[in-house]
Formats: C-alpha cells, sequence, structure tokens
C-alpha cells in the first residue's frame, strides 16, 4: 500500500527518517525539497512504501515530478518507480516526470517497456576535492581567472554580507535579472528556466542552509551564493545556488571564487558542484580539478497505450 502525505510540516520527521535511512544525492534534503516545485500549482508530496522506502514527489494538477532518486535500496529504484507510476498515472494524471535520476534508471524502464519517450535532458555531477582548490590560483592554468579578479578587485567596491542582511526585493531582483539573461541569450527555453526554486528559498529564508551570502558590488546587490553540508558524504558542502544578475564584467567568475574560497575556508572537504549539461557550465567546473561522480536523467513515463 502506498501512502501520501502532503503535510510536508507535520510528516518532518517520518520524512527525515526516511533520509536518513535511504538518501545519498545532494537532492536528498528536506528543506530543499520543499521548495522546489517549478510551477505554483506544484504541492511537494512525500510517498511512502510499505517497507519504508518512499519517494520525494510535487504534485501538479495534470502530472506528478519524482525529485532525484527513490529513498530505497539503490537496487530497487526502478521497482519504487513503477509501482509509484502504474499507481500515479490516469485520469487527469498526463505524465510522471523522473527528475534528475541515476542515469541506469531510464534504459531499465525502457526495458521492462514502460513509455518512457525520449530523454529531456541529462546532468553530470561534479565533485571537486578542496585539496585542489587554491585561493591563490596559482600556474598559468588560472591566469586568466587570477587577472580577471585582480582587475575586479581594483575597479570595484566589493562587500561579502549574510542574506539575511539584504532585503528580499533585492535578492528577488537578481534572480529576475538572471532569468531575463537566460531568456535574451537563449540559453534555455523560457519554460525550462527554475526560478521558482529561488524565489521559494529566499522567501523561505533559506532554511536549513548552512550558508547564504550576497555579494554587493559598489553598493549594489549582485549575486548569490547558498548551500548546506550533505548528509550522507561527511564533510561535503552542497553549492546548490549560485546565480547572478550580469550587471559587471566577470561577476560569474568572481561569485564562484567566492563560493570557492568561502567553502576552503569553512573547512568543507568536498563540494557538490550540482547538475551540468555538457556545456561552458560543465568545463569550468572541471577546470578547477573537479572529477564528475553521477551522471542524471529527466525524462517523463506516460500510459501505454
Amino acid at each position: 500500500m502506498i501512502k501520501f502525505y502532503e503535510n510536508i510540516e507535520a510528516e518532518c520527521d517520518r520524512i527525515q527518517k526516511c533520509i536518513d535511512r535511504f538518501g545519498w544525492t545532494s537532492d536528498h534534503n528536506l528543506d530543499w525539497f520543499s521548495v522546489c516545485a517549478y510551477r505554483e500549482t506544484g504541492i511537494p508530496v512525500f510517498v511512502e512504501f510499505d517497507d519504508g522506502s518512499g519517494l520525494l514527489t510535487h504534485k501538479y494538477p495534470d502530472e506528478w515530478s519524482i525529485w532525484s532518486d527513490p529513498l530505497s535500496d539503490k537496487g530497487l529504484a526502478v521497482d519504487k518507480i513503477i509501482e509509484f507510476s502504474s499507481f500515479a498515472l490516469g485520469g487527469q494524471i498526463e505524465e510522471t516526470w523522473c527528475i534528475d535520476v541515476s542515469d541506469n534508471i531510464y534504459p531499465e524502464l525502457k526495458r521492462r517497456g514502460l513509455n518512457t519517450g525520449d530523454i529531456y535532458y541529462s546532468l553530470s555531477w561534479p565533485v571537486l576535492n578542496m585539496n585542489d582548490y587554491s585561493a591563490s590560483l596559482p600556474s598559468g592554468h588560472f591566469k586568466d581567472m587570477r587577472n580577471a579578479k585582480n582587475k575586479f578587485y581594483r575597479e570595484h567596491e566589493v562587500v561579502i554580507l549574510d542574506a539575511d542582511k539584504v532585503s528580499k526585493a533585492d535578492l528577488l531582483r537578481i534572480v529576475d535579472a538572471w532569468k531575463e539573461n537566460m531568456i535574451k541569450n537563449k540559453k534555455e527555453n523560457a519554460q525550462d528556466i527554475y526560478d521558482l526554486k529561488y524565489r521559494n528559498i529566499i522567501s523561505n529564508d533559506f532554511k536549513g542552509f548552512s550558508t547564504s551570502r550576497v555579494l554587493v558590488v559598489d553598493g549594489q546587490a549582485t549575486g548569490i551564493n547558498a548551500g548546506y553540508k550533505t548528509q550522507h558524504h561527511p564533510g561535503r558542502f552542497a553549492g546548490v545556488v549560485g546565480l547572478h544578475d550580469y550587471s559587471v564584467r566577470d561577476l560569474g567568475t568572481i561569485l564562484w571564487l567566492e563560493d570557492l574560497d568561502w567553502i576552503k575556508k569553512a573547512g568543507y572537504k568536498e563540494l557538490d558542484m550540482q547538475g551540468s549539461e555538457d556545456d561552458g557550465g560543465l568545463k569550468l567546473k572541471l577546470r578547477f580539478g573537479a572529477k564528475i561522480e553521477r551522471k542524471t536523467d529527466a525524462f517523463a513515463i506516460k500510459p501505454t497505450s
């Protein structure tokens, strides 16, 4: 029997117990999951199976979305998705989306005859050993970054503030500008820019996060770095928020370096740099010496004809 719990706050102990037992990805975080619906109509729902395993999901009027891998033994992940989908699909529910699940799941679902369609996108998840990072950016490998950093701090007044020292209006303006730039430069289709989760975590005062910091340049809030320590990898930090308003040249580089410097000084041994498609973002992460730890897919399961 499958049970559904929509009151996340009331059931937080139940959900956290399941995460404690089965969680392993950086997205297996209750506070982050709770705010990560991608449409206003979505609500977080914890799905519990008879054996105590579960799914972190978001429910929408016409679809369900599974957030990260099932909270179960890894060998049973496909079984859990099939069991849930067979129950969820039908009526007004046209699709069950699997968002950022391990890349071995899609081919197995397809092999078992589920109507999965094509993979919508795939991500690589690099992890950086912080021993490999030096704030001095030594050698010719980082010469351009080192020059950009020196020039930036020479030409601008830069202050780092805790997010609670900056108005939410200013933080949301950063999200607005980030989204506008993504659309303007056609880096993503508008429907694929998932800005709601950033708005939600700002409104929720970064609940559950170990840190949330704002890069202030020449008196203007321009960028946000935020994340939390991962529960199942001691000494690892998940940098889940890193976005800026594109208002100043080399701002993205400076935001990355600020984050790396903070993580290093805080004593973390590793950084989960989060998922990236095979683009410039991934190349930058690998440039720091990160190694790809896992790969994930996003796809929809539809009713069989």
